[in-house]
């Protein structure tokens, strides 16, 4: 049985497969020759920066037999070309050999985006190692600044995408993180995920170490929940607990409106609720509700009008209780006509008279069908989300009011206050 390779690497499981194949393929190119097969040329790894992209090509390099050569953006623009040049010579002359290309979108600082000297250079390199025992491995942040040509099979053969870790990973992450920290028996690692997925392994790092600062500040001996708790909101919502001790005059309402938000996305999907919060966060916004990642969000047009009517929960919600306009839902009502925009334009969801094929030759009378089509749909989604909240308002009551208290509430939280929710025969 094969040795199973990139074991320090969390998650990422579908490309550590892939690399394993490619890690064979180089140490054993005769077994792939005698096949028929063409040898790989080069791997593109990209995406957001602090996803891991330098550390799992530093992997890869332990892994593969074959001397290695390191190119970064370490002079200027006058001598980089010939800096480059002479590292693929060494490489050259240093068969079977492998070259990392470390932030590659970096290379070149020039405006011309279509004819930029370095990656010119690269490219021209790469070419010229075509018949050579030579593998290249490049990193970029941002794959849209590579030229077209850079990026075709023959040159980069494989191109990965990485992307921000799930709920799942995570938490994995944040354990291997901590692990070699002094946590107390209070640190809850499943509710740090809920507010951490879908940020990068650097800043999930940075939270752990953020947290044992703050615990020695404070002359503890361990790392506690409340110094994680502190460090995740820092650095996901810019907001601490410590600024939220005042008593808000308003934190009712908000209250009330994160409950609706929660409440509604409970009863259309249980358990998709994982946290919610009343504290200000990302400068002006206050408060918000978080849900576990669905994949399947945009092919499945229930899960959109699930989400439709729960993007219009928290305004239903303020004004059931207030009998009031809630000015605090200008950028719910933004992403609710978004998302109605998007079923009659993409969707044809009320018929054919206001699909547009072309905007710019639309009608004056296809503009108007599609404004009645799009109002028609937030009225009637929001109607039936007012018929939720109406018909639960107990349970809106007592999350509004366990969440002012509070100021966070994790997911068995709410499914604890939400497991009574009725489920009514609502025409959905």
């Amino acid at each position: 049985m094969k040795k199973k390779l990139f074991q320090n690497i969390i998650g990422y499981e579908n490309t550590k497969k892939t690399l394993e194949r490619l890690v064979d393929v180089l140490n054993h190119p005769e077994k792939y020759r005698d096949l028929g097969s063409n040898i790989p040329h080069g791997l593109l790894l990209y995406g957001p920066p602090g996803l891991g992209k330098t550390t799992i090509s530093k992997e890869l390099l332990k892994y593969v037999k074959r001397e290695t050569f390191i190119i970064r953006k370490i002079k200027s623009d006058g001598n980089f070309i010939d800096y480059m040049n002479e590292i693929f010579e060494k490489a050259k002359k240093n068969q079977p050999s492998i070259i990392l290309l470390d932030d590659i979108d970096k290379f070149s600082e020039s405006n011309n985006h279509g004819n930029k000297e370095e990656f010119v250079a690269v490219q021209s390199f790469i070419d010229d190692i075509k018949y050579e025992d030579i593998f290249v491995i490049a990193t970029a942040n941002n794959r849209f600044l590579l030229p077209s040509s850079l990026l075709r099979s023959g040159r980069f053969d494989y191109q990965i995408e990485l992307d921000y870790p799930d709920e799942d990973e995570s938490k994995k992450l944040i354990q291997y993180y901590l692990k070699n920290k002094k946590i107390d028996d209070d640190v809850n690692i499943q509710n740090l995920s809920y507010i951490l997925s879908c940020t990068s392994c650097a800043d999930l790092e940075k939270v752990c170490n953020q947290a044992g600062i703050y615990a020695g500040y404070k002359n503890k001996d361990k790392i506690g929940n409340d110094e994680l708790l502190q460090a995740a909101l820092e650095l996901s919502y810019d907001t601490t607990i410590e600024e939220q001790e005042k008593e808000d005059r308003y934190a009712l309402n908000v209250a009330y409106h994160e409950a609706g938000h929660a409440l509604i996305g409970e009863y259309l999907e249980p358990g998709s609720v994982t946290f919610i919060t009343i504290m200000k966060t990302d400068g002006d916004k206050r408060g918000f509700t978080k849900y576990h990642n669905n994949e399947y969000y945009f092919d499945d047009i229930q899960f959109m009008k699930n989400r439709l009517m729960t993007v219009l929960g928290g305004k239903a919600a303020t004004e059931i209780i207030y009998h009031t306009c809630d000015t605090g839902a200008n950028s719910d009502l933004h992403r609710a006509y978004d998302l109605a925009t998007r079923f009659v334009d993409n969707y044809c969801m009320l018929g054919f008279d206001s699909w547009i094929r072309n905007v710019e030759e639309q009608s004056e009378k296809v503009k108007q069908a599609k404004d009645e089509h799009i109002n028609h749909i937030i009225q009637e989604y929001y109607n039936k989300a007012k018929e939720i909240l109406i018909r639960n308002k107990d349970s809106l009551d007592q999350l509004a009011h366990q969440l002012k208290t509070k100021k966070i509430l994790f997911y068995e939280e709410i499914q604890e206050i939400l497991q009574d929710i009725r489920k009514d025969n609502i025409n959905l």
